[in-house]
């Protein structure tokens, strides 16, 4: 059937700025989730010079995620969203027209460095993931040696491009880091209750890299922006079947905020633990990756809670599903993959880093008229925009996802028979993050108490 689109249903976005946006060519369109503005009786420039310099051997890619257990809540989401957008990529015609992508995924596991070491003696051209943010510390020293792209699903801890790796070339970040979304529940709690009342908070982080930096971000913010008090840290092991200690210390400080990083299954835990030893009368939760759980998460155990989640992307609600139907999409064919309930905010991780790196290698394409070089397509993803269904996106010059940022009421919705959320705020990444060339700490210690 075709479809007439206007400016309000690309969300002000004219057809023709869409079709320059996404760059113009059937594989940037299909990943944004824009194929149905092609059938409009135009004929849109395909872009590039995809001529007889370009091979028509497959893309040899890789994957790195977890894909069981307890972490595979989060990894197997990514896994799925990462096979769409290969599958959408192979059906317009592959990379410039003639290059199909083979995707092989690995479980990340307890050896991921050989995991991903093993990509590399393979002769993979392009690899992603991973999920875990101590894997991302180990890996990425390796693809600068190797000099091989990587673009991470999350691994999304601060130091990464601060310590870890200062001065990458070839090693990039799809989503948003640890940094932009702790600051953007910092300004959600501010935004929710109010600076004045705010002057006690407490913290539940997992007990490994990635919780401990988010609380150390979070404390940071927090007291810039209300010169609250930090009355309890707790830090749960992953898979913790047990978390009443640290359900009673908050009970018995009774702090305005409660900071949370947990996910997985282990906000399931938390969650119905602390609503059933009445934790939600003494707190309001705050968390960044609770929403990860949306699939999980039972109705019965948000019933009466007050928790407020943010969303890496939360692509199928906002941008609002009757203004940008490329989300209702990408929805509905999530939903039909094996082990997706409600693609979540992780789902997005995979679809766009498979999505940075065909759209940039695109654009080089586009820029050489022939099939670029592992550098080449590098110095596209500086800076390198694009759009997938959950709007936006932006890879800053310093290698950092910069997209915005959401947060809302945690809910449980029956007729979806997920959690969703409502009541979205969206942050902008320049509220979010520090300018490139800044540390996090730095920006932080910058603003006015």
């Amino acid at each position: 059937m075709e479809q007439t689109t206007t400016d309000h249903d690309t969300g002000g976005i004219g057809r023709r700025q869409l079709l320059s946006a996404v760059g113009g060519s059937a594989v940037a369109a299909a990943l944004a989730g824009c194929s149905t503005l092609l059938s409009d009786g135009e004929t849109a420039d395909q872009g590039g010079q995809s001529g007889g310099e370009i091979s028509d051997e497959p893309i040899q890619a890789g994957l790195l995620t977890f894909t069981r257990g307890a972490p595979g809540v989060l990894g197997i989401q990514a896994q799925r969203g990462a096979e769409l957008a290969v599958q959408r990529i192979n059906e317009a015609g592959g990379v410039g027209g003639q290059r199909e992508i083979e995707l092989d995924v690995v479980n990340e596991g307890s050896n991921p460095l050989d995991s991903y070491n093993q990509f590399i003696e393979e002769g993979k051209e392009v690899t992603f993931g991973p999920i875990s943010s101590g894997t991302h510390s180990q890996i990425a020293p390796e693809v600068e040696k190797n000099e091989i792209i990587n673009v991470s699903t999350d691994g999304t801890v601060t130091t990464l491009y601060e310590e870890t790796v200062p001065d990458p070339t070839y090693s990039f970040r799809f989503q948003n880091y640890d940094i932009m979304e702790v600051v953007t529940m910092a300004r959600e709690a501010v935004e929710r209750i109010g600076a004045d009342n705010i002057s006690t908070v407490a913290g539940v982080n997992p007990s490994y890299s990635f919780g401990e930096d988010e609380m150390r971000v979070f404390t940071q913010a927090i007291q810039k922006l209300t010169d609250a008090e930090i009355v309890y840290e707790g830090f749960p092991e992953l898979g913790a079947s047990d978390m009443s200690n640290h359900i009673t210390s908050i009970n018995n400080e009774e702090p305005d905020v409660t900071f949370s990083s947990l996910w997985g299954g282990d906000v399931t835990t938390f969650v119905r633990q602390a609503n059933a030893n009445d934790m939600f009368e003494n707190t309001t939760v705050f968390g960044t990756t609770l929403y990860s759980a949306a699939g999980d998460v039972p109705g019965d155990a948000l019933a009466g809670t007050d928790i407020y989640s943010g969303s890496r992307n939360y692509y199928w609600g906002l941008p609002a599903l009757g203004n940008w139907q490329p989300g209702r999409e990408l929805f509905d064919a999530a939903t039909q993959q094996e082990g997706v309930t409600v693609p979540t905010a992780h789902y997005m991780s995979g679809y766009g880093a498979v999505t940075a790196w065909a759209t940039a290698t695109e654009k080089a394409i586009d820029l050489l008229g022939t099939y670029p070089s592992q550098e080449q397509i590098a110095q596209v993803l500086e800076g390198h925009g694009f759009f997938t269904p959950a709007g936006y996106h932006n890879i800053a010059e310093d290698h950092q996802g910069a997209s915005n940022s959401f947060a809302g009421q945690m809910v449980y919705d029956d007729d979806l028979g997920a959690a969703r959320l409502d009541d979205v705020n969206t942050y902008a990444a320049t509220e979010t993050a520090p300018p490139p060339g800044v540390t996090g700490s730095d920006w932080l210690d910058s603003w006015s108490a």
